[in-house]
């Protein structure tokens, strides 16, 4: 009777692993032209330029540019989509932690998708999609807020801290306020924090209405 033996996954072909890097050329070219010039300046035409990759691949990968823009919306990093891994330490300081989290990415200067919707102009209609977008992102934090936590209004208070932290990264790097664009990072965190842990942690006002399903 022969031993059972490990067999090796099937390695990735040369091909497949080509067509994701030549994808993920495309996505970061992307968001490269939607932070720099709006979802309405930006072609397709450009953003394949870009990416070294004929215009035919990026309709390959994406079909269009709409849909184009809601992929490059998807930032796994974004300290939003990661909410589930801050709640392992639990909700204690979450506010402080998740705030630290969002500035540390937002000065080093990479992709804020709330930044790209705010920039693709009047287009309420294209944002009001692209807003969905953000939204199932967030399902992972929702459903621990939900099951781990109890909270049966976690959709309501994830919505109060996602356009609050709109509001800041508006504030801070595209409108560029004064003394919220000079502002050290540590201070930020102090006055905007409490807000976000009231947000997420403090009992539900007693007049609060709850949307209907």
């Amino acid at each position: 009777m022969h031993e059972p033996t490990d067999t090796p996954a099937p390695r990735r072909t040369g091909r497949w692993r080509t067509g994701e890097q030549s994808r993920q050329r495309i996505l970061d070219a992307a968001r490269a032209r939607f932070a720099q010039d709006s979802y309405e300046r930006a072609t397709v035409r450009a953003i394949a330029a870009d990416a070294d990759v004929e215009v035919a691949m990026v309709y390959y990968f994406f079909g269009s540019k709409e849909k184009l823009f809601a992929a490059a919306l998807n930032v796994p990093e974004h300290p939003l989509q990661q909410l589930q891994i801050l709640l392992e330490e639990g909700l204690d300081d979450i506010g402080h932690r998740l705030v630290r989290r969002c500035l540390e990415l937002w000065d080093t200067g990479s992709f804020e998708p709330v930044l790209a919707l705010w920039r693709s102009g009047a287009g309420l209609k294209l944002s009001q999609s692209k807003m969905a977008v953000l939204k199932t992102t967030l399902q992972p934090s929702l459903d621990r807020l939900a099951g781990e936590y109890g909270m049966d209004d976690a959709e309501l208070r994830l919505e109060l801290v996602m356009t609050y932290l709109m509001g800041l990264v508006i504030a801070r790097y595209q409108l560029k306020l004064d003394h919220i664009a000079a502002a050290d990072r540590e201070d930020l965190v102090a006055w905007h924090g409490p807000t976000v842990q009231h947000y997420l942690t403090s009992p539900a006002p007693a007049s609060s209405t709850r949307p209907g399903p």
